[in-house]
Order: C-alpha cells, then sequence, then structure tokens
C-alpha cells in the first residue's frame, strides 16, 4: 500500500534530482566563493538518477501490493455474489425437473451436454483471457475503472484493454441470460436453454484464478527488480510471510467465498422458502451486484499503461512467441514447464474421476443407511460449504507456512491418504455422527490439496498463458465428469455394488505414489531449464 511515507520519499527524492539551473554569465563573487568551497561532484547526477530509479521501482512495488489487496477482495465479493445467486435456485432444480418432465434419462443426457460444452468452454475462455489485444478486450474488456497510476488511484474514464476483465463481463452476461431464460420459459425446452449459456461462458472462478495468479507474478518480478536496483533485502514489506503462503492465501480466500457462498444460498433458500420465480430474479440482481465488482476490479500494474510503456520492448519477443501450454505442447513433454503442467493435469483429472465415480454409489448409499431426504442434504452441504470455506481460508495457507516449500509434496500425499481412507469409512459406518466427522477430515484434504496445487499452476506459467493453462485443466475435470459416471456405473454393474469404492481408493493410492515420485521432480524444480531434479523451487511457486 502507498502510505504517506512512502509518497513523501518519493517527492523528496524527486526534489533532490531536479536537474541544477544554469549559472548567469558574469556571476557575483559570493557565488563564485560557495562553488569554490562546495565543488560540485561530476558524480551527482548519476546518484539522483539512481536514487529516482529505485524509488520509482519501490512505490510502483508498493502499488503492485495493493493492487493484489484490493483486486483479492472485490474478486471474492464478486465470486460470493454470483455463486450464491445461483445456489439460491439450486433447491428447485429437483422438483422443477419432475414437474416439466425431465426423468432420469434427460437428466443423465443433460448433464453429459453441460459437461460437454463445459469442456469446450473452459479451454476457450482461458485462453481469451490471455489476450489482451483481442478485439474482447479492446471493446468489453476496456469497460471499467482498473487502471493504475503511481499515486495509487484508479482512472475515472474506461481502464485498458483486458482479456481476464472481458471474459469475466462474459461469464456474467451468460449467467444474466440463463437466468431470464429460466424465468420466463417454464418449459422443459426453456430448460435446456437456461443450461448453455452459464455452462459454454461462465467460468469466472478459473479467470479469478488467473488474474491472482498474475497479481503474484508482478510482484515478484517487481520486487526481483527493486531488490537488483537498491540492494536490499526487504523492500517496505511489513509482511512476514514468505511468497509460499502469500500465494496459497490468496487462492484459499477464492475458495473460501465459493465455500461460503455455496453455504450462504441453500440457507436463504431453506429459511425463505421462495419460489422458483423469486430465487430467479434474487439471482439476477445478485449476479448484477457481481458484475459491479468487475467494473472496480484492478487491474494488474503489468496491465496498465504506466507498466506497460515501459515493458512493451522487453515484452514483444515474449508475446510473439508460440504459446507452450496447449495441450498437444504438453504431451510432447519437451520442457520443465510443459512436464510441470502436465503433472497437475494428471492429478487434477485422476480427483474428478475419483469424485464422479464415487458420487456413483454415494446418494444412494447415503438413503439406504439413513434414509436421507432433501432436509438431511441441505444440512450436509452447508456442513460441507462451511468447512470448505474454513480450509481454503485458513487451514491451507498454515499448513503450506508450517511445512515450508519442501514439504509441499508431502502435505498434498496426507490429503490423499486422507481422501482415500476418509471415503471408505465413510462408506461403511452405520453411525452419522462418523459420516460427519470423517467429512471433516476429507474436506479438509480436499480444499487443501487444491489450493496447494492452483498455486502451484499458476506459478507454472507467465501471466500471459497462465488464463490458458486453467482452462485446460478446468477442461480436464470436464471430461472427467462426463466419463466418471459412466465409468463408475459399468464398474459397478460388472464388479458389485462396492467396486466404485474400491476404485476410487485405488485411483488415490496411485497419485499419493505419482506425487510421491515426481511432484518435488517436475512441479517444484520445473524453474531447472536442463530439467534436472533438485529441492530449489519455482520462483513464482506459491
Amino acid at each position: 500500500m502507498l502510505t504517506a511515507s512512502s509518497n513523501s520519499e518519493l517527492h523528496t527524492a524527486t526534489i533532490m534530482c531536479q536537474p541544477t539551473p544554469p549559472l548567469v554569465k558574469n556571476p557575483p563573487s559570493a557565488v563564485k566563493t560557495i562553488d569554490d568551497k562546495f565543488p560540485r561532484n561530476n558524480n551527482d547526477n548519476l546518484k539522483c538518477d539512481d536514487t529516482t530509479s529505485s524509488s520509482t521501482a519501490v512505490a510502483t512495488l508498493l502499488l503492485a501490493r495493493k493492487t493484489l489487496d484490493r483486486g483479492t477482495l472485490f474478486a471474492c465479493l464478486s465470486l460470493l455474489l454470483l455463486i450464491t445467486g445461483m445456489s439460491i435456485t439450486f433447491p428447485h432444480m429437483q422438483s422443477r425437473r419432475d414437474e416439466l418432465g425431465c426423468d432420469s434419462l434427460c437428466y443423465g443426457t443433460m448433464t453429459s451436454v453441460r459437461s460437454a460444452l463445459s469442456l469446450v468452454g473452459t479451454a476457450v475462455v482461458g485462453r481469451l483471457s490471455d489476450k489482451n489485444g483481442s478485439f474482447l478486450a479492446r471493446t468489453l474488456g476496456s469497460l471499467g475503472r482498473g487502471e493504475n497510476s503511481i499515486g495509487g488511484e484508479g482512472d475515472t474514464k474506461n481502464g485498458s484493454a483486458s482479456g481476464r476483465r472481458a471474459c469475466l463481463y462474459l461469464g456474467t452476461i451468460a449467467s444474466l441470460i440463463g437466468l431470464a431464460i429460466a424465468a420466463s420459459l417454464n418449459s422443459l425446452h426453456g430448460l435446456w436453454l437456461s443450461m448453455i449459456p452459464g455452462a459454454l461462458l461462465q467460468h469466472n472462478f478459473e479467470v479469478y484464478k488467473a488474474l491472482l495468479s498474475e497479481y503474484h507474478n508482478d510482484i515478484e518480478e517487481l520486487e526481483s527488480q527493486a531488490k537488483d536496483s537498491s540492494g536490499e533485502e526487504n523492500l517496505h514489506d511489513d509482511s512476514k510471510q514468505s511468497p509460499v503462503s502469500n500465494r496459497s492465501g490468496s487462492v484459499g480466500k477464492l475458495g473460501m467465498s465459493v465455500g461460503i457462498s455455496f453455504m450462504i444460498g441453500p440457507m436463504i433458500a431453506a429459511v425463505a422458502s421462495p419460489t422458483f420465480q423469486f430465487a430467479s430474479y434474487f439471482a439476477i440482481v445478485c449476479t448484477l451486484a457481481s458484475g459491479f465488482f468487475v467494473y472496480h476490479l484492478p487491474l494488474p500494474v503489468s496491465s496498465s499503461h504506466t507498466h506497460h510503456d515501459k515493458t512493451s520492448q522487453e515484452t514483444k519477443p515474449s508475446q510473439q512467441k508460440k504459446t507452450e501450454f496447449t495441450l498437444i505442447n504438453m504431451l510432447k513433454l519437451k520442457t520443465p514447464k510443459s512436464r510441470a503442467a502436465m503433472f497437475c493435469l494428471v492429478i487434477r483429472l485422476n480427483m474428478a474421476l475419483a469424485f464422479h465415480i464415487f458420487n456413483t454409489v454415494w446418494p444412494a448409499s447415503l438413503k439406504t443407511r439413513f434414509n436421507f431426504g432433501p432436509s438431511d442434504h441441505a444440512r450436509f452441504m452447508s456442513f460441507i460449504g462451511i468447512t470448505y470455506a474454513f480450509s481454503q481460508g485458513y487451514l491451507a495457507k498454515r499448513l503450506v507456512q508450517m511445512w515450508g516449500k519442501d514439504g509441499k509434496a508431502f502435505v498434498i500425499m496426507a490429503c490423499c491418504a486422507v481422501l482415500g481412507a476418509g471415503r471408505y469409512i465413510a462408506y461403511y459406518t452405520e453411525s452419522l455422527i462418523v459420516i460427519y466427522a470423517t467429512f471433516l477430515f476429507i474436506i479438509n484434504a480436499l480444499g487443501t490439496m487444491n489450493t496447494v496445487i492452483t498455486a502451484d499452476t499458476g506459478a507454472i506459467a507467465p501471466s500471459n498463458e497462465v488464463g490458458g493453462l486453467f482452462g485446460i485443466l478446468e477442461a480436464s475435470q470436464s471430461a472427467a465428469g462426463m466419463v466418471g459416471p459412466f465409468l463408475g456405473g459399468l464398474i459397478s454393474h460388472y464388479l458389485g455394488e462396492d467396486a466404485p469404492l474400491i476404485a476410487v481408493v485405488a485411483v488415490y493410492g496411485f497419485l499419493f505414489s505419482f506425487i510421491s515420485w515426481g511432484y518435488e521432480r517436475y512441479v517444484i524444480s520445473s524453474d531447472n531449464d536442463d530439467g534436472k531434479p533438485g529441492r530449489t523451487e519455482v520462483k513464482k511457486s506459491i
């Protein structure tokens, strides 16, 4: 944050470095006497230039930190409002499908179509969010008050072109269209049409993750530049937290807002018992409020005009370079970065497969053992939401601080063990208290694992490619959403009712071994150009 003291230091340094006015002809003897007593040093101007450059670098760094704090807050508020509005309508979905005659075949087909649209949409939106020079970024993405300046004030006019902001607007508009269709067309045709815009274009969570990664990349780059110019180890950083916990803390806050919104929405619906029409209108209001925070979302310093003017020559060659993070290039495994990205993709894909396979037997198991009804599911989902929010907002950051950069692989391995063993215990126990206690550990492990992997993923790719990488990883999870339920049903049909559970435990056993073998080698050490293993963390790790 730009404090009064930092602005004063910059102002003083600037005044000191003003050029000395030329002496008049035939100067008075008094001036000559002063010049004789205090001769000017030829190196004074060079020292002043260095002081000004160092002060400007520190001021830009402080601005980047302020942008991170403000951007994280606005991103969390925007996501909280968006998902809260959507989740208010969730309790009505099953009754609305029954009312409109959407049977199990219809619902299964709709789920598969939604996953297919998400698979395409996440990859496309993620890639579009990286392109600040596209037509979408220059039109829709320029609508906002997110322009930064060294003074710390936002521009009151339209800001810079931003692919991230354009995609956030696109997701907000898609949600509004879907809600408007659902509220106006009370038919099976309307049910299908209302699903399409959001599944295809509403991927704001992934775009926000890429945006937070870009904030942190800016700070780490500016810290390196300021340290090189000033030689100071601690550049006015009053935070004693390492970059490891800072990056995971930002991602955790974003995940915490998701967990809270999934808790708030059904809770409001349960207390107020609104009709579907009223819930849809309320969701539209929440979505519009979410768009308000997108409008005021600050852009990263690297996307602003002030920073762009200084770095355009440096970044031009890298912008013209062909992107490394496409699925084809990642599958070739030619570079350390592509191998790290592929490693994270394998983890994400297997986690999603395990979830969808387990979900084929879990609801029926709850119904058989405890006669779970809608109210029981609502309480259980609220418990999961608040637990997930706690794990993302608090626990994950503390665990990363405790274990440090060299212990991240062990944290993820412990989470895999909890996820596998916890699901086995939850499936066979006859006590509802044990179910809740087990899921307390399961959800905390899931939230921690997601936070660490998301933060490390954001550190792999540069700022102009991180959105595309997140899009590919999310697309892989959508593919798992298409294959997982079918695979779980197939396993259950041919190998028995308990076989999907054994498959889930086997998947987490594989992930445990896979992470033990290569997470430190390929992900944490992905900054080594030669690809050799080591215990050095990536420069832009969590």
